[in-house]
């Protein structure tokens, strides 16, 4: 089984484009996070995070090991998944993810501030808000980059940013942009130093114009995982598995193998190629 988990602000919808592509040989299931989407509970850490996700596996009463896909801060959150429950994932695909100090940035940090950054969420959620409006009112015939016309059509953009007519940017949403936020300062330090106790085939994928979690930053994850492998995804920035969710399904797919491969001998099967190494699919 292939599990699927999206980033902040995000829901399981975001990883359509990408489950499409898997679901013609894998069982995917793409959850609602705590705080996100139908989600009945509300935001919690990323640790909280990864006991919710055990709880879906063992649940869904599907053959474990699973492969674990994580985007963003989804990204941390298997990655503690892994560390904790070891029994239940086979293999890691981090897309675009946190895990080491040097993806948190300097705006990272002030969100992450009590009352700044409920500030600087508020304020800068009504800015795209109207960027979003606007954008969706170009023609289609006029020269708008593809990434940025289809983005505004993400389900966890629209549902944070609320861009429908009318409607105003929901408490719940903000509420849980914050809540995370915090948990990734907190808890970095601590994933970022038990990373080198990662024993499963890990591939760490990276948009090459991610300006949110960027290429320095995925090498540097790379790096921190045993026999982890860096795979550069060319013409992609951080929204990767929505710009190419293709090539991004072909890397899944290929751990898929080394997941199912690693179960049947009764170990993990470190990847092919060495740490760090860098392909575009």
């Amino acid at each position: 089984m292939i599990l699927l988990v999206h980033g902040q602000p995000g829901s399981g919808a975001d990883w359509a484009g990408v489950a499409r592509e898997l679901s013609v040989d894998h069982r995917v299931i793409a959850p609602d996070r705590p705080g996100w989407g139908a989600h009945p509970r509300p935001a919690t850490g990323l640790s909280e995070n990864a006991a919710a996700l055990a709880r879906v596996i063992e649940c869904c009463s599907a053959p474990t090991p699973v492969t674990a896909v994580g985007h963003s801060l989804g990204g941390g959150i298997v990655l503690h998944l892994a560390l904790e429950r070891p029994d239940l994932v086979g293999a890691l695909v981090l897309v675009g993810s946190v895990g080491s100090s040097a993806a948190v940035t300097g705006i990272d940090r002030l969100l992450g501030i009590p009352m700044v950054g409920d500030g600087i969420v508020a304020a800068g959620s009504a800015a795209m808000r109207r960027g979003a409006r606007a954008l969706r009112r170009v023609p289609e015939g006029w020269r708008v980059g593809r990434v940025a016309r289809d983005a505004v059509s993400l389900p966890s953009l629209n549902g944070l940013l609320e861009v429908s007519p009318g409607q105003p940017v929901r408490g719940r949403r903000r509420t849980s942009f914050v809540v995370e936020q915090r948990a990734l300062l907190r808890e970095t330090p601590s994933l970022e130093s038990r990373l080198c106790e990662l024993h499963v085939p890990v591939a760490v994928v990276s948009g090459e114009s991610d300006h949110v979690v960027p290429p320095a930053a995925a090498r540097r994850l790379a790096e921190l995982i045993p026999g982890a492998e860096l795979v550069m995804v060319r013409r992609a920035g951080h929204l990767v598995a929505f710009e190419q969710p293709a090539d991004v399904a072909r890397i899944v797919r290929r751990y898929a193998r080394l997941a199912s491969a690693g179960s049947l001998k009764g170990a993990p099967q470190p990847p092919a190629s060495p740490a760090a190494s860098a392909e575009s699919p």
